[in-house]
């Protein structure tokens, strides 16, 4: 995949639509992510949010408009044909070791150990050997502070040290991108602050982020930009000191946010 220019966008939505039968998930979404941004996705449930980002690595297949990273245009074969090709499974699989994705649950192997289960995807996608893969997973580990747990399954840690795991997996694979779908929602209270706390160091780094949560102080104090998605359609999309420092103009936003400033969660 060719690295797109350093100012050029690294993701580039232009009029994605999505449908489920009749019901249309995705309305006309046109969005750009640059390099080394996090973008944090905010809104009601059944939004969308989720189905945008299942769509920026081909887990849904979009219906209408292109969705490109670093210049390659995702899941079909062209922007033109009608219909449309999806790519072959081994085309996509190439694009996908790209972006990195963390979702709700952590998919963790539970005959595994953590060591073991970051290091397996590197040695059957990447086809690196077994000493190189586990050179690159007790790296990944380390970042996620879970040096000391590479021996334990899954069993043996914390929803907040699988969900970690999860998140060295996708890094170990060295993404262009990282999606992250509600990370922290199958967490409880007290386990969210050490997920939120690796994913900020992740964003000190400059890893490029998506990132759909329902946890607005992280989207204020570590997104560059928030979107607000409602009824499948992008209805802002600023930095949070907009979203979040005054009254924003959009009606639905501020009725959204209400709740949450009510609680004091920003």
């Amino acid at each position: 995949m060719d690295e797109t220019p350093k100012d050029q966008p690294i993701i580039r939505i232009s009029g994605l639509c999505k449908y489920f039968d009749d019901f249309e998930a995705l309305r006309d979404i046109t969005l750009d992510v640059n390099r080394s941004e996090v973008l944090c996705l905010i809104g009601p449930s059944g939004s969308g949010k989720s189905t945008l980002l299942r769509c920026l690595n081909f887990l849904e297949a979009y219906d209408g408009g292109e969705v490109y990273l670093e210049g390659d245009l995702i899941g079909w074969r062209s922007a033109r044909e009608a219909p449309r090709r999806p790519l072959s499974s081994e085309k996509l699989r190439r694009q996908r070791q790209h972006i990195g994705m963390v979702f709700q649950q952590f998919n963790l192997w539970p005959h595994m150990t953590a060591l073991e289960n970051v290091a397996e995807a590197l040695m059957h996608v990447k086809g690196l050997s077994k000493s190189e893969a586990t050179t690159k997973a007790r790296a990944a580990l380390a970042k996620v502070n879970l040096s000391d747990k590479e021996k334990n399954y899954p069993a043996n840690l914390s929803g907040g040290q699988q969900q970690r795991v999860a998140i060295a997996r996708a890094i170990a694979m060295e993404p262009s991108v990282m999606l992250f779908d509600e990370p922290t929602s199958a967490l409880d209270p007290e386990l969210v602050g050490e997920v939120l706390s690796v994913m900020k160091e992740m964003a000190n780094e400059g890893m490029t982020m998506v990132v759909v949560t329902h946890e607005m102080g992280f989207a204020a104090h570590v997104a560059d930009r928030v979107a607000f998605l409602e009824e499948g359609r992008l209805v802002a999309c600023s930095p949070p000191s907009e979203i979040f420092g005054r009254e924003p103009d959009d009606p639905r936003v501020r009725a959204f946010l209400k709740t949450y400033r009510e609680r004091n969660v920003v």
